[in-house]
């Protein structure tokens, strides 16, 4: 046997054989694969696992970008923010609110302080709503009549003495001036007059509490060194100095502008309830037995939200009638007594609510940033916003 190897692997003609038994059967089934390998069954298996996590990965990721954007661009807008009764206010009425704040305050050449004012505002919706709620029961009634009143007041130019004027051209500037004031902050007449409704009974709301003020009041005259809270003046400095120094020429120096004191630190004659931090130092509180300080005494270091005060008092309490700037600054925080009331009241009973948070908070301030009404040059108007009607001289 000239190969004798060839019988360990088969013959050369069975082989043959077999190579044509598998033509024959390609012939017969063309289209299934004869030599399919043995672990083809565990490859599709692999493929399909294979696919199946890709699928799941692809589903994470989309899910993901889907929550994010619910809850980044969906979800906060719509978040309960406050209610009064069955009136209720979302995070997006916030903004929006907010939105109108920062549109007259840049078209004044001022800032809206987003450090505050999410939270101020929140409340200042929540106030306006409950003073709505009580308008009927206060007496106080604002119809388009009123607000068309003071859209002209506000926007209508005014005529030097002697000038003769067109009711016509007064008419086209008055449109005019509103329409500018509107594009330049941003606002719909809709969303403005709003606004100026709740200032009207706003000021309603003060004619109505100042009939309860005297005009007649017990009054201390006081020099004060006021010091920003947020400054770099530290207070117990001050007081260090003071041992030593005398105080007019501290306050010469160091004291912040103040629309109530002159540059010596000099108010004047200050009725009670006018600066409510300071009643206290001011003119005791009996029920507790407190004293007030002695004439031309320093006071301790009084803290507030935005300043220290340093107290000193020229004379004892004396009743004096009511100055014009005292009787303003009296009126307005009887206002705002009235709001903590009526909210305190509301809170208690259950009738009144509020949400914030500091995750809420940034996302409004950063909407807030985000939409900020650019405006190159200021135009100043009368001042919307203003809680009280003009004072006569």
């Amino acid at each position: 046997m000239p190969f004798p190897r060839l019988r360990l692997f088969g013959s050369a003609d069975s082989s043959r054989a077999e190579r044509r038994r598998m033509s024959r059967a390609r012939q017969q089934n063309p289209n299934e694969d004869l030599q399919k390998p043995p672990n083809a069954p565990v490859d599709r298996k692999q493929q399909r696992v294979g696919f199946g996590v890709g699928a799941f990965l692809i589903l994470v990721v989309f899910g993901i970008t889907v929550f994010g954007y619910y809850k980044e661009f969906y979800q906060p807008p719509r978040v309960w923010a406050g209610s009064v009764r069955d009136v209720e206010f979302n995070m997006g009425d916030l903004v929006s609110r907010i939105r109108v704040l920062q549109g007259v305050n840049r078209y004044q050449g001022g800032q809206v302080n987003l450090s505050t004012v999410p939270f101020e505002y929140l409340q200042n919706l929540v106030h306006a709503e409950i003073l709505r709620q009580q308008s009927s029961e206060l007496g106080i009634v604002i119809d388009e009549e009123d607000i068309d009143k003071e859209l002209r007041r506000q926007f209508t130019p005014t005529a030097e003495v002697g000038q003769e004027t067109d009711p016509g051209q007064l008419e086209k500037e008055f449109k005019e001036n509103y329409s500018s004031y509107l594009t330049a902050t941003g606002l719909s007449d809709g969303d403005f007059k709003v606004i100026v409704k709740e200032q009207l009974s706003l000021r309603a709301l003060a004619a109505l509490l100042s009939q309860n003020i005297e005009e007649e009041q017990p009054h201390v005259e006081v020099q004060w060194i006021q010091i920003p809270v947020d400054g770099d003046i530290l207070i117990n400095e001050v007081e260090t100095r003071l041992v030593n120094e005398d105080f007019t020429r501290i306050a010469q120096e160091l004291n912040a502008t103040s629309q109530f004191a002159d540059g010596n630190g000099y108010v004047g004659w200050v009725p009670e309830g006018a600066f409510p931090e300071l009643d206290e130092t001011l003119f005791g509180d009996e029920a507790r037995g407190i004293q007030p300080i002695d004439p031309d005494t320093l006071s301790d270091a009084i803290f507030t939200n935005e300043s220290y005060y340093l107290i000193k008092t020229l004379s004892a309490a004396e009743v004096r009638p009511l100055s014009r700037v005292m009787g303003t600054k009296l009126l307005q925080e009887t206002v705002e007594k009235w709001q903590r009331q009526t909210l305190l009241a509301g809170t208690q009973a259950g009738t009144v609510k509020m949400n914030f948070n500091s995750r809420l908070y940034e996302w409004v301030t950063e909407q807030v940033f985000i939409t900020a009404p650019r405006v190159e040059r200021p135009t100043p108007i009368p001042d919307p916003s203003q809680i009280l009607p003009p004072s006569g001289p």
